[in-house]
């Protein structure tokens, strides 16, 4: 399902949908062993798709202008939009001279989405000193001005313009600041305040803003590799997307006191965008493959494009949903509510104890499965296996600590467990059975509730769900495939309605 071009990872992608074609373009890097012409990493990528799924590669869209001494770098991110019969797209320009310090916006147009051609007058957005740094002020030889999106004004002819830059301070978490621009032609743009100034953060990019449910919502890319510590509300999370909500497109933008729009620990999506597609609104965002976690000559490669999250909102706060376009590639029910469950005998159950044989857990199975711990954990293995799959069950907390689903089981004495703790008011994902790798990320979890947990992993991508509620989602290259289980801790928990679908999946080359 993850979609990248043949040859080449990708990061950064923003999307333009033209009647029912989603148009995607997208900066790309090569991979290790491409047969194609390096230059071609230096071009934005270019994809089409019907159903936010299936991507169709399309050949590449713009690459560096060697006739313009500040355009003739490969670019950086930017924004595409289509209106009145003609596509806008928005580029980061960036030049050898001063190896892509100095940034400027650029435009180009189309009349299709698959020829562009660029503005004569570019440079069409560069900060205004009014309200932002100029080169000298506050890094010496650097200006930031990319990752430009564009909003349409609801209540003019107008539209508002939302990017990545800095204002004057003394130290750098003073600085980053998204900035607001309006245009009533989509060509040039007044600057206005900064809509989103969170005086905190040493770097916050790639933007995103649009309007759900009556409000204004803003997501940004940050994280403690940019120079923070302790910017995420949930302790767990040390890098990921953040949201602020505001009452007008121009904000001024506020966060609230739970931030994290996504994140996690390690192998972490990055650079969301979202594209209104079908009556819905979609987020995607590009995930970490194994070789794209190689830094190549500065290069974090990253991998390839997600698929759709559903956007939500309760209130001010913005939440990804989980979306059921990625059930087109099930192709096997391995286990369903109405069926009984694939349980391995009472001697192969793995115990968790590699000194012992003696058991940590009872299990009573039938319409329902009711799991009893009293000091310890353990796992009810099934005789069910998948590398990609959709796992899903419904765990209602009565007296234990903690209680989910295991999978990855590789041998009596390894495995992964997601599970709901309440103690720890937490979701997460820990590798068994000493638990050394552990992703969490701060939920409530109730007592006698009934919460549906669900799994969603393609290969090495994994996405955790509470109610539909995207918790977590990271990458984890350890035990792919392996059996499934139930997993109880400390305490008596049920579990039921437990699903298991096997999804095909292809890994991009």
């Amino acid at each position: 399902m993850n979609y990248a071009p043949k040859n080449l990872f990708m990061w950064d992608t923003w999307y333009m949908p033209i009647g029912d074609v989603v148009h995607a373009y997208h900066l790309q890097r090569l991979r290790p062993g491409a047969t194609i012409p390096p230059e071609n990493q230096d071009m934005i990528g270019h994809a089409v798709s019907r159903n936010l799924i299936d991507w169709e590669e399309c050949p590449p869209v713009l690459g560096p202008d060697p006739s313009n001494p500040i355009d003739d770098l490969y670019a950086y991110t930017g924004c595409a939009l289509w209106h009145e019969g003609q596509g806008h797209l928005y580029y980061t320009m960036r030049n050898r001279t001063d190896g892509g310090r100095i940034q400027r916006m650029g435009l180009a147009l189309s009349p299709d989405g698959y020829e562009w051609t660029r503005y004569p007058g570019n440079p069409v957005i560069v900060p205004d000193p009014k309200w932002y740094a100029t080169v000298g002020d506050p890094i010496p030889g650097v200006l930031d001005c990319r990752d430009l999106v564009v909003a349409r004004d609801p209540a003019g002819a107008g539209w508002y313009g939302f990017y990545a830059t800095r204002k004057p301070a003394a130290v750098q978490p003073r600085t980053a600041v998204i900035a607001c621009v309006y245009s009533r032609d989509l060509i040039h743009w007044e600057h206005r305040a900064p809509a989103f100034a969170p005086d905190k953060y040493c770097t916050i990019e790639v933007p995103d803003v649009f309007q759900l449910n009556g409000r204004w919502f803003m997501t940004c890319l940050t994280g403690n590799t940019y120079g923070n510590r302790g910017i995420f509300s949930d302790p767990n999370v040390t890098h990921g997307t953040i949201f602020a909500v505001a009452d007008r497109p121009e904000g001024p933008y506020r966060e609230l006191d739970d931030n994290v729009f996504l994140g996690a620990r390690t192998g972490v999506p990055l650079s969301c965008r979202s594209v209104a597609f079908e009556g819905e609104r979609y987020s995607l965002y590009t995930d970490w493959e194994r070789d794209g976690l190689v830094d190549h000559g500065g290069y974090c490669l990253v991998g390839s494009l997600s698929t759709p999250k559903r956007l939500a909102s309760d209130g001010d706060r913005l939440y990804a949903a989980y979306s059921d376009r990625i059930e087109r590639y099930v192709i096997q029910e391995i286990i369903a509510p109405d069926r009984k469950l694939p349980i391995l005998d009472d001697g192969q159950i793995y115990l968790h104890n590699w000194e012992f044989n003696m058991p940590s857990a009872t299990w009573n199975v039938g319409e329902t499965v009711t799991g009893q711990a009293d000091a310890g954990w353990q796992i009810l293995p099934f005789d069910a296996a998948a590398d990609s799959f959709i796992f899903e069950a419904t765990v209602r907390l009565e007296t234990a600590v903690a209680a989910g689903l295991a999978l990855r089981i590789e041998n009596p004495h390894a495995g992964a467990i997601v599970g709901l703790d309440q103690a720890a008011q937490s979701v997460f994902y820990g590798q068994a059975q000493d638990f050394e790798f552990m992703e969490s990320r701060q939920t409530p979890v109730k007592r006698d509730v009934p919460t549906r947990l669900k799994v969603v992993q393609r290969l090495e991508h994994v996405e955790i769900y509470v109610n539909d509620e995207l918790r977590l989602a990271f990458c984890r290259y350890r035990g792919l495939g392996g059996r499934f289980g139930l997993f109880v801790d400390r305490g008596r928990a049920e579990l039921s309605d437990i699903r298991l679908r096997q999804l095909q999946v292809k890994r991009p080359v």
